[in-house]
């Protein structure tokens, strides 16, 4: 009766152990898929931001984002990644501000932006 009693208790634990490794495997590609999801969604999002400005110089503000928002969506939807549209505007207009902030570094840094001694 000792024996089968503590081979219950060792199915039991067996069956617990199996449970809580199932789960926090479950959790773990869960936040490894977060993680990389939000990566790749940042990636298109600025690769979007540079292709817009390449390519639609002549369209400005509300136009600009909604072409920006039809590229990375349909950059994404390939790989399979579905996104809000609030969330892709946040990451879009991040994209846009670290755009901004890197070419204004680079003008910065070249001095582009000031103007040339006349000698006057």
């Amino acid at each position: 009766m000792n024996n089968l009693f503590n081979g219950y208790i060792n199915q039991i634990l067996l069956i617990l152990l199996l449970a809580l490794a199932a789960f926090l495997g479950t959790q773990a590609k869960n936040l490894y898929a977060r993680y990389i999801n939000t990566e790749v969604k940042q990636s298109v999002c600025r690769t979007a931001v540079r292709f817009v400005e390449q390519v639609y110089r002549d369209i400005h503000g509300a136009e600009k984002l909604k072409k920006a928002m039809e590229k990375a969506s349909e950059i994404l939807s390939g790989y399979g990644i579905t996104i809000s549209d609030e969330e892709l505007i946040a990451m879009l207009e991040a994209a846009v501000n670290e755009f901004n902030d890197s070419f204004h570094k680079r003008t910065d840094e070249h001095g582009a932006h000031e103007l040339p001694e006349t000698g006057q």
